[in-house]
Formats: structure tokens, sequence, C-alpha cells
């Protein structure tokens, strides 16, 4: 049987590899509340020089939570939206644009001013991307 810590590990490297981004391109954010696990999983963008929310799951334990994260980072884009946002920080000049796969605008919001401050970014427009 495979332990509990090997399988969480196996797990992680499967969501890193979908990616393809270095190691510190991505963070995984876990709490815990009732015994329930929570993993938030961030992506940095270099560029932007800012992290984003790709996807928040739970689960009975951690391993669950992960599991259940590789599931949604697989198929997604089976049932998502994408949406493009552009914004600047506060104060600067540079537009930026990222893009959130996504069920709705309030959801692709949601996940760009996740762990936020929403006073230090200025959204100009949020976009459904057309389906190719």
């Amino acid at each position: 049987m495979t332990s509990e810590p090997a399988q969480e590990s196996r797990l992680l490297e499967e969501i890193r590899s979908y990616f393809g981004y270095a190691e510190d391109q991505l963070e995984f954010n876990w709490s815990e509340k009732d015994g329930i696990q929570e993993v938030a999983l961030f992506t940095y963008n270099p560029r932007h020089t800012h992290r984003f929310l790709f996807h928040r799951t739970t689960g009975s334990n951690r391993e669950q939570a992960l599991q259940a994260l590789l599931e949604y980072t697989q198929h997604h884009k089976d049932r998502d939206q994408s949406y493009t946002i552009q914004w600047r920080v506060a104060g600067e000049s540079e537009l930026h644009t990222s893009y959130f796969s996504a069920g709705n605008i309030l959801m692709a919001l949601d996940k760009f001013f996740a762990g936020r401050d929403p006073h230090t970014v200025q959204v100009y427009s949020v976009n459904l991307n057309p389906v190719s």
C-alpha cells in the first residue's frame, strides 16, 4: 500500500507537470476547518510579478483534496469558460492581460482578486473568450 506522503508527493508532481512551470511558479496553500482540508493552487506569473488563484478544492484529507485538484486541472477546459481580464497596478501605467478559466465572470474575478487587496489593482475589462 502506498504511504500517504508518497501519494501526496505523486499528486503534487502530477499537478506540477500539467503546467510545465518551474516549481517556484506554483504555490499550494493549505488550510483546515472542522476536519476538512482545503488546498488553493496559485500560479505565479513572472512577467506580471503577481500570483493568481487557479483553483481551490477540499477533501477529508490532503490526499483527497489534491486528487480533486488534479481532476479539476485535467478537465477544467471541458467545463469552464475562458476569460480575459485587462488590469493594471494602481498608480502604474502598464496594462496587463491575464487569462482565467472559470464557470462564470464572477468566478473569474474571484480568482483574479484571491489573496489580493482589491485597492491595489484596477480592472479595465473582463471578456468571455470565444469558443474555438
